[in-house]
């Protein structure tokens, strides 16, 4: 395959008109975040560090509105050579193909940090290092969206993929989804870097105890209970001191 070429993930994200929507949803809500942002700043370049960046898809959305300066940090070679084939002729794109853990020298310089559906392919080991990282570097932001893979939410999720013919339910046992519908992971195996046994809530604490926590927006519906919520989006900023 060229690696110009659409790869199976990105064909994975349009399977059908409802998958194709629920994935826009996140980038979607990251415009939000970015037209608020740049309001008052006359038009001075943002400098961003997109954390698990694939195929720097958010490059090409941002670059089109706004001034931006982009580092994208990508542990797969594939999606990585394919965001440069694509990108790397604009002077304000680089991508880095490594472990962000290896990389958090990047953080230091952001205006924003952005973790989109990252987070849980990361072993949490790791994300912890990384999310005190990123309250060391004192981004002027940091947003991180995650799936819900607890609660009824999982349920529904993995139900609707199964009568689709969608792939996210084969991760699963039956049985497993079922135990974590109702909130006893103790019954699935630990997680690793997937879906299943994945628990937003310990990521969000973790997140609170390195930066203040100034925002929880459910997708993909913030009217929604977050039992029900797709994915769960964090929005966070510095401390006022150090420990605040």
């Amino acid at each position: 395959m060229q690696i110009n070429d659409e790869t199976r993930y990105e064909r994975n994200q349009r399977f059908n008109a409802l998958v194709s929507w629920l994935h826009s949803i996140r980038y979607k809500n990251i415009l939000r975040v970015f037209e608020a942002m740049s309001r008052g700043r006359d038009a001075s370049r943002i400098t961003v560090v997109d954390i698990g960046c694939a195929h720097a898809k958010l490059f090409s959305i941002l670059n089109d509105r706004f001034v931006i300066d982009y580092t994208g940090i990508e542990i797969d070679p594939l999606y990585a050579d394919t965001a440069r084939s694509r990108y790397a002729h604009n002077a304000n794109f680089r991508v880095i193909n490594d472990s962000v853990a290896n990389c958090t020298a990047h953080l230091q310089r952001a205006d924003i940090v952005v973790a989109l559906e990252t987070c849980e392919h990361i072993p949490e080991h790791e994300v912890v290092r990384i999310i005190e990282a990123i309250g060391e570097a004192r981004p002027g932001m940091f947003v991180c969206s995650v799936p819900v893979e607890i609660g009824p939410a999982v349920w529904i999720k993995n139900v609707g993929s199964f009568v689709t013919g969608y792939m996210r339910h084969r991760e699963y046992r039956w049985a497993e989804t079922f135990w974590a519908g109702v909130y006893q992971l103790d019954r699935l195996p630990p997680h690793g870097t997937g879906h299943k046994g994945f628990d937003w809530r310990w990521l969000a604490q973790t997140v609170r105890h390195n930066m203040r926590l100034i925002e929880l927006r459910r997708f993909p519906f913030d009217i929604l209970p977050t039992a029900f919520a797709f994915s769960i989006c964090m929005i966070a900023e510095p401390r006022a001191t150090a420990r605040g």
